[in-house]
C-alpha cells in the first residue's frame, strides 16, 4: 500500500495542510501593537520636556517595572523605560530613557505584575505629573494603557564549572583500576 495519496487533488491537499501546520509553528501570539511602533514613534525624552505638544498621542513603551500599586478602579504601574527591539521587547540592560507611569483600568496582580518584569504598554500619553524619587522632583509621562505585552521570564540555568580539567581518559590508566591499588 502506498502511505502517499495518488490523486493530485489529495496530494495538494496534504501539501496545503502541511504548510498551515508550519506557518501556525512559527506564528507568535505578540499583538500588532506591541511589535510595530506607531507612525509617529514618540520618545520617552521628548515627551517628557514638551508634554503640552505632544499631549493625546499614541505612544508604544516599555522596560521593566518598578512598581505597581492598585486603587479602587486602576492600577498605576511605573516602568523604567528602556530600548525596545524588533519585537517589541524591552532590552535589558543599563540604558533607560527615565520613568512612565502606566494607568490601567481594573486590578492588576502586584505578584505577577512584580517589580523587575519586563512590559511593553501601548497607549495614550495623558500628561505629565510631578513626583518625589526620594528627594528629587521628577516629571512622570502618564499614559491611559490601551493595551500591554508582559513578557515572560526567562529561565535561568544553573552552570557548574568543574574546578579542575577533566581527561576523560582517566578510567583507563591501567593504576586506575581497583587490582592496581595495593594497601
Amino acid at each position: 500500500m502506498n502511505p502517499l495519496p495518488t490523486n493530485s487533488n489529495s496530494l495538494l491537499h496534504l501539501v496545503v495542510i502541511t504548510g498551515l501546520l508550519l506557518l501556525t509553528a512559527c506564528a507568535t501570539n505578540i499583538p500588532a501593537p506591541i511589535k510595530n511602533p506607531p507612525a509617529e514613534d514618540l520618545s520617552l525624552t521628548r515627551a517628557r520636556h514638551a508634554p503640552d505638544k505632544h499631549l493625546n498621542k499614541i505612544v508604544r513603551w516599555g522596560g521593566t517595572i518598578i512598581s505597581t500599586q492598585n486603587q479602587q478602579h486602576k492600577t498605576e504601574i511605573t516602568i523604567l523605560a528602556q530600548p525596545l527591539d524588533k519585537s517589541g521587547e524591552p532590552q535589558q540592560g543599563d540604558q533607560s530613557y527615565g520613568r512612565f507611569i502606566g494607568i490601567m483600568d481594573g486590578f492588576l496582580d502586584p505578584a505577577i505584575y512584580a517589580t523587575g518584569r519586563a512590559v511593553t504598554v501601548y497607549g495614550k500619553l495623558e500628561k505629565v505629573v510631578r513626583k518625589k524619587i526620594d528627594n528629587f522632583e521628577y516629571d512622570y509621562p502618564i499614559v491611559q494603557i490601551q493595551l500591554f505585552y508582559l513578557w515572560e521570564v526567562p529561565e535561568k540555568y544553573d552552570y557548574y564549572d568543574y574546578p579542575y580539567w577533566y581527561d576523560p581518559w582517566y578510567p583507563y590508566y591501567p593504576y586506575y583500576h581497583p587490582y592496581w591499588h595495593r594497601r
